[in-house]
């Protein structure tokens, strides 16, 4: 249940955080009010949640990994990457045969230079395909669709520690499947197609189904249950499903419908992730400071039901400061634009410390 503190003076949020205890917290928007500087607890995200036996991961841009501010707390905080565009089919192959992985291999050798692990993001997804397969027959289209699994996944063999295969294939409402083009030239079975062939290009990276909008127990969950069910029991090598967590701080899925949702995901013998975790506040009533208290409230109380449950192996937030997210006009993530530790930051490592 999303809870809500009541605002406290300058001086306390300032000592509050400084500490990392639970309290109150401030934060800086683009164009308001500068706040006093508020210090970085000493342990990392990264730390404590190694102590719970829990990857901690960002998404991050090639080219900000160059900003000093941005690298500095990319490499304090977080054990595990994602790759936020750069290896996804459009960007790699924006034209047919001549690839590009440099931005790729940017995030990837700056993950191996600080000890993390990555996520490979992703393979097939109907918003991330160059525009040249609009015009190949199903033939053709089934021809490149192997050949660019193949050969994205055999240049970062060895290196990635998990794969998202097939990206929000499941519809929002109807039937199964979205009318992706994948699914109109290819058919149903181009799911379990992909991962077979995931499996043959890189046998020691986990394969993961990711989507949106199905985190706790309802109709697009039910639908990617039974999807992730159907496969397994059609013998397609698949390892876990992502739960991206795209969610609002004034309204989301129940603690405990997020976990039984990981709980039924975890007895088919599937490992699950937080994979793209943000939390709005711009549409949360109240005060600010009352907004970024229920966003830290939000984010303590999702990440400790990833904590608590034994196959939740990571948590991964779709960026990290606000100075850097696709939600332009919000301020979802754990740091400000000044890269300052939020409230939410603190809910977060709180939640990882087990509290």
């Amino acid at each position: 249940m999303t809870k809500r503190l009541d605002a406290c003076s300058t001086t306390i949020v300032a000592l509050a955080i400084a500490s990392a205890m639970a309290g109150c917290g401030s934060d800086r928007a683009p164009a308001g009010p500068s706040s006093p500087p508020i210090s970085t607890p000493s342990d990392s995200l990264k730390s404590a949640g190694a102590g719970q036996g829990k990857l901690v991961g960002t998404a991050v841009q090639s080219g900000l990994l160059s900003q000093p501010q941005y690298n500095t707390v990319a490499s304090r905080e977080f054990n595990y990457l994602t790759a936020e565009y750069q290896m996804k089919w459009n960007v790699i192959e924006p034209n047919r045969g001549s690839r590009d992985f440099s931005a790729g291999d940017a995030i990837a050798g700056y993950a191996a230079s600080q000890g993390m692990r990555i996520k490979g993001h992703t393979l097939l997804w109907h918003g991330a395909t160059p525009s040249w397969v609009d015009a190949l027959s199903a033939d053709e289209f089934r021809s490149v669709v192997d050949q660019h699994i193949r050969a994205v996944m055999s240049h970062y063999r060895g290196r990635i520690h998990a794969w998202d295969v097939v990206n929000e294939a499941i519809a929002d409402n109807g039937p199964l499947l979205r009318d992706t083009v994948f699914r109109q030239k290819l058919g149903d079975r181009y799911i379990a197609d992909a991962f077979r062939v995931a499996r043959e290009a890189d046998p020691s990276a986990l394969l993961f189904y990711n989507d949106y909008g199905g985190e706790g127990t309802n109709a697009k969950a039910d639908r990617i249950y039974t999807l992730v069910q159907d496969l397994i029991a059609s013998g397609v090598p698949i390892d876990g499903v992502g739960l991206q967590m795209h969610i609002s701080a004034s309204g989301r899925p129940s603690d405990a419908a997020i976990a039984a949702n990981m709980r039924r995901l975890a007895g088919l013998g599937l490992i699950v992730h937080i994979s793209e975790m943000d939390i709005r506040i711009s549409d949360a009533g109240g005060t600010d400071q009352s907004r970024l208290e229920a966003q830290r409230a939000a984010y303590h109380d999702v990440v400790r039901v990833c904590v608590l449950e034994p196959r939740c192996e990571a948590i991964t937030f779709w960026g990290f400061t606000d100075a850097h997210t696709w939600l332009t006009g919000d301020r979802p993530l754990l740091f400000d634009t000044a890269y300052q530790p939020k409230p939410a930051y603190l809910g977060v490592l709180d939640a990882l410390r087990g509290r």
